[in-house]
């Protein structure tokens, strides 16, 4: 936190990147795991924006999901709530990275990155 009680933006950031770990360690299992991946996921970019304050301390809910996916990357999606307001959201663009760079997202991956996508309520289904 800084002088003000503030929650800075490196905590905010941590949040975000739990709910990050979190969600990809659902399609990529082992990716966490340097002895036993086939694979790795990097971070090609990391956009957040601080919507307001929250003070210390505080109860932070995380919500998070898959906003897009291309061939060997996706877009993880996460949100920050204070007192039913939203406080930050965050777009990572992570990306599928072997021996010799970028590799497509296997089949298995991809199917449970489909079934985290955000949806629209009422839209499409």
């Amino acid at each position: 936190m800084d002088p003000n009680a503030h929650l800075n933006n490196l905590a905010l950031e941590s949040l975000h990147e739990d709910a990050r770990a979190v969600l990809t360690r659902q399609a990529f299992p082992d990716t966490h795991d340097p002895a036993g991946r086939k694979q790795r996921l990097v971070t090609s970019q990391n956009v957040v924006h601080f919507l307001a304050e929250a003070y210390w301390p505080a109860t932070i809910d995380t919500c998070v999901g898959v906003g897009r996916i291309g061939r060997t990357s996706f877009v993880v999606s996460s949100a920050l709530f204070h007192a039913g307001n939203c406080i930050s959201l965050c777009d990572a663009v992570m990306v599928a990275v072997g021996e010799d760079g970028p590799v497509s997202v296997p089949a298995v991956a991809r199917r449970t990155l489909e079934n985290l996508r955000l949806r629209v309520r009422g839209v499409g289904s």
